[in-house]
């Protein structure tokens, strides 16, 4: 026997003793062992035998595992549902709208819109750079700045729009009967006195029996003026005067009840100032159709932010 002969038996040989350590013919017979069975012709391949997941199978059972499909789902991972937003609402829809409309007006000073703030959150909104949209001509303009504090006898200042909650904006097509736009206060019903807005200003000025008269004009005005003072309606300057009307209480009354005084004795006040912007557009002709018109605002961004048709 040769020397290769030889090397090739005591290969076998050690195989074999190798072979009997790890369980020899006991563990070809294990029934924990998982094997492949022999396919049959036409049969796809599958396992048999024993495999844990937590807990025992049945011996020999066969256990398929499916295929994870696009449609699995795995814990932990994250949806791949998405919600889809129009790129052209804007994120103040809701907050501001357009509540009311008198766009079938022909006088431009009687067409008007009414917006409405539902903004619960009570953030300030700026809106002077937003525009009002025909949907149906195309026709826009925007909305601008307006006066906060309005004097009548001194050059005004427009600023900036800001909005809150449960705030109404008044849009006129027309020009402003005191030549800007404005934020409504205590006084403003003096305004309404000798100019005509659209729709009437509410007049909730103080009354001028009710207001503080200095204690010099309290001796000395006598009962004549007092049931004059008792006769003026809020929000109006006396134009007409008994002839025999006290020299005192006439001087006091053309002086202390009129726009500016009501301005400088209630501009203080916690609640001097009112929830309704009037703004004008200071436009010659109609922005919107008679009818068949569809009314659009838009934010700053060129956003839609309400519609109304009528």
């Amino acid at each position: 026997m040769d020397d290769t002969t030889k090397s090739i038996i005591f290969i076998l040989i050690g195989l074999g003793i190798v072979w009997i350590l790890i369980g020899g013919p006991a563990r070809m017979k294990s029934k924990d062992d998982l094997f492949i069975r022999p396919l049959a012709p036409g049969e796809e391949a599958e396992t048999y035998g024993k495999i844990e997941f937590g807990k025992e199978s049945k011996d020999n059972e066969i256990i398929s595992i499916p295929e994870q499909t696009e449609q699995s789902s795995v814990v932990g991972s994250p949806s791949t549902e998405t919600t889809t937003v129009d790129e052209n609402t804007s994120p103040y829809k809701g907050k501001i709208e357009i509540s009311k409309s008198y766009g079938s007006k022909s006088d431009v000073d009687q067409e008007y819109i009414k917006l409405k703030v539902n903004n619960i959150s009570d953030e300030a909104i700026q809106i002077s750079d937003w525009k009002l949209r025909s949907g149906i001509t195309g026709t826009e303009t925007t909305i601008g700045n307006a006066v906060k504090l309005p004097y009548t006898s001194q050059q005004n200042t427009a600023s900036a729009i800001f909005v809150y909650s449960r705030n109404e904006i008044i849009i006129t097509t027309g020009r402003s009967p005191i030549g800007f736009s404005f934020l409504v206060n205590k006084c403003s019903g003096y305004l309404e006195q000798f100019q005509d807005f659209v729709p009437n200003i509410s007049k909730q000025c103080p009354l001028a029996e009710d207001e503080n008269i200095p204690s010099y004009e309290l001796r000395i005005f006598n009962d004549e003026c007092w049931d004059f003072i008792d006769s003026i309606s809020k929000c109006e300057t006396p134009s007409n005067y008994p002839l025999d009307m006290q020299y005192e209480c006439r001087n006091y009354l053309t002086t202390n009840i009129n726009y500016g005084a009501c301005l400088d004795n209630h501009k203080g006040d916690n609640d001097f100032y009112g929830n309704e912007w009037r703004i004008f557009l200071n436009r010659s002709n109609e922005l919107w159709k008679n009818n068949r018109e569809i009314i659009e605002l838009i934010d700053g961004q060129g956003k839609l932010v309400d519609s109304y048709s009528y």
